[in-house]
């Protein structure tokens, strides 16, 4: 069964069943009006109202009137421009040919229900000139039809009331669904915002963990060929320590793949992040690739927030990569200077040096771990030979504050 919570009975109603509703109630109010009218007519007299009875023309106009109203505040949904317009022509119809005749104030009430709910309609669904250009004609045709009468400004007030009102609750209506349409086109592009960045979160973890391990898979196995025939011994250390970096990274690649997952699908519980703590577990990695890292950690260690701990531990282990990988340097040097303020790292190495290289992932990927908790990130060779990358995370930002969990 789907747990999808279900629209109320008005956002399930089609546009075809809302017109059925329509004409049924217009039905149901113009043949009331009808015999209304058709009595009145029947038992008017003419010594008790003071003036001679209609003529068979203004019945069957007024009649007419009647029909032409319930035709139009029936279909009103197929075109309300056009059903106000009818229902205010046959209400000027109705007052210009009946004049304040009985029937023809029988027949005002129908005419005052239909102009509300076509008022209320262009409200909701049309820009608000015309909503408000037919509000006025309302009110026009609310004053002609009154006038005249005995309690006429009592029944102005009621029928201009009537129009303002149903104006009202149509331009509101319309308001709210201008308003929950910007709503879900904000909260859309904002879910766009977020799939991007984890995406890109998930890219950058993944070219972290794939580029430190293969970097040491491909020196192993390089010097594994090399004394494969020489020495089997030092051969199968090679393939040993293949199979661990290569274990290593499917174990973390898999806590990160789970997030891309189905949300029914039972799925392991990933392995936690890595932190600074498991700088020793990556020195011995790079110590398999042929490469000597001395570490050496200053001030006063202590926990950090976890998204801290994963941009220092990820800034050290692709710079530690791109020594394996470009630098054919034979040692490096590994600083972790805790402050009371910021997380200072730095990275240098013996090797050949050289600028920085165009077009790679490994320091932009940085950079933008750095920008995170607008930190500085400086990346070169040294005068004397070699490279050096020093990044420094400020720690009293709300980033970088302690149980704050950015990434």
């Amino acid at each position: 069964m789907s747990n999808a919570p279900h629209p109320p009975v008005t956002k399930r109603l089609r546009r075809g069943q809302w017109v059925a509703i329509d004409v049924m109630f217009s039905l149901v109010l113009t043949l009331i009006t009808w015999v209304r009218v058709l009595d009145a007519y029947r038992v008017f007299d003419p010594h008790h109202r003071g003036y001679p009875k209609p003529a068979p023309a203004e019945l069957v106009t007024v009649l007419g009137c009647v029909v032409a109203v319930g035709v139009a505040m029936g279909l009103r949904r197929l075109g309300p421009l056009f059903a106000a317009g009818a229902v205010f022509a046959a209400w000027a119809v109705v007052v210009v040919v009946a004049g304040q005749l009985t029937i023809a104030n029988l027949a005002g009430f129908q005419v005052e229900i239909a102009a509300m709910t076509t008022v209320y309609l262009v409200a909701a669904t049309r820009p608000p000139r015309l909503g408000a250009a037919v509000m006025v004609l309302g009110l026009v045709g609310a004053g002609l039809s009154e006038f005249g009468s005995r309690e006429l400004w009592n029944n102005l007030v009621l029928a201009a009331l009537a129009v303002v009102t149903a104006w009202s609750l149509g331009s509101a209506l319309a308001r709210y669904r201008s308003y929950s349409a910007a709503l879900r086109e904000h909260q859309a592009d904002v879910a766009k915002a977020e799939l991007a960045q984890e995406r890109i979160q998930l890219a950058r973890e993944l070219h972290d963990v794939i580029a430190h391990s293969m970097s040491v898979v491909n020196v192993q196995a390089g010097y594994g060929r090399f004394v494969i025939g020489r020495d089997p011994a030092q051969a199968e250390q090679a393939l040993a320590a293949i199979q661990a970096v290569s274990r290593d990274a499917m174990v973390e690649m898999r806590g990160l793949l789970t997030v891309l997952r189905d949300a029914g699908a039972e799925a392991a519980v990933p392995p936690p992040a890595p932190r600074l703590a498991d700088l020793d577990r990556l020195v011995a990695s790079c110590a398999e690739a042929g490469l000597k890292v001395e570490l050496r950690v200053r001030g006063q260690v202590r926990e950090l927030s976890a998204g801290v701990e994963l941009s220092a531990f990820r800034i050290v282990q692709e710079t530690l990569t791109n020594v394996v990988k470009h630098a054919h340097a034979a040692s490096a040097r590994v600083n972790v200077d805790y402050g009371e303020e910021a997380l200072a790292l730095e990275v240098t190495d013996a090797g050949r040096g050289g600028p920085v290289a165009a077009g790679g992932h490994g320091l932009a990927g940085m950079a933008e771990r750095v920008g995170l908790y607008e930190g500085t990130l400086d990346a070169g060779p040294l005068p004397g030979g070699g490279f050096r990358v020093r990044a420094v995370l400020p720690l009293t930002g709300p980033a970088g504050a302690p149980g704050a969990d950015a990434a």
